[in-house]
């Protein structure tokens, strides 16, 4: 099996740590999948990067993580996403700077590798909606993901999901138990196009849309969050892992819930040496 993650690989910067560590979501999701997959499929990443030294890093990762890579290499900057984190452990968004990635769209070397892909994991933001469309625009033959985060700042809000119907099979969201009006819409769009789309809710558990009834799961309880940063990048790994066997959605937001609990008892989605 292949397993695709296409979008974004570059740097969390702690800003309160005073540290540089690989991230983003494209790398969170697919170094846990490659921890949650078998060891004969292949995890590979799809990106851009820069040639400054935040690269280096980043290349450094996906080299000692065992994944597979297409990279563009753009002359520039890498994608850098800034973080601080509450005394909760709450991960607190600074800024981010999307460098190359921004104006990055799939060439014929890239569209090859989607087109391989038995499991694909997509990300769509404000900084990358046109690489996004070109990803949507791109056919692959097995189960399509996409994360479409908070949808903070995206061209149409929940439209997006109305757009891009037909280019995916699961969506995933980030929101909170106060988005309540937001979800009654993911789950009438969920059920008119026969979509699974399901959503996090942090503390407050996550749920599956688009069948005849909501599935809820609640979050399992940690002893102590020391960092919520990459939790909805590691609980998408383990929901598609437990539903690309089963086709269960409740098993696989329990899988979801368990793999985003063991992340948020450390600092980034992945084991990192600095």
């Amino acid at each position: 099996m292949r397993v695709t993650a296409v979008g974004d690989c570059g740097v969390d910067r702690y800003v309160n740590l005073g540290c540089d560590r690989p991230g983003g979501i494209t790398l969170n999701f697919a170094a846990n999948a490659r921890r949650l997959f078998p060891a004969a499929d292949t995890v590979e990443v799809v990106t851009a990067l820069g040639t400054d030294p935040e690269a280096r890093l980043v290349r450094r990762a996906i080299a000692e993580l065992g994944l597979e890579a297409c990279v563009a290499e753009i002359e520039g900057a890498t994608s850098i996403q800034y973080i601080d984190r509450h005394p909760s452990g709450e991960k607190i968004f600074v800024r981010y700077e999307q460098g190359v990635l921004g104006g990055y769209r799939l060439g014929v070397r890239e569209k090859e590798v989607l087109a391989r892909s038995d499991v694909l994991m997509a990300v769509v933001y404000a900084q990358i909606e046109g690489f996004f469309g070109s990803v949507m625009e791109s056919p692959s033959p097995g189960l399509r993901g996409v994360d479409f985060g908070d949808l903070s700042g995206i061209t149409g809000g929940l439209g997006i999901v109305e757009r891009y119907r037909e280019g995916f099979h699961v969506g995933f969201f980030g929101l909170t138990a106060g988005d309540e009006s937001a979800i009654d819409v993911l789950e009438t769009l969920a059920r008119r196009h026969r979509l699974l789309l399901v959503v996090t809710l942090g503390a407050g558990g996550s749920l599956a849309l688009g069948g005849e009834r909501r599935v809820a799961c609640p979050a399992v309880e940690v002893a102590r969050v020391v960092d919520t940063t990459g939790a909805g990048d590691t609980f998408a790994a383990g929901f598609l892992r437990e539903y690309g066997l089963s086709r269960d959605a409740a098993r696989s937001l329990a899988r979801g819930a368990e793999e985003a609990a063991a992340c948020v008892q450390r600092v980034g989605a992945f084991p990192w040496d600095d």
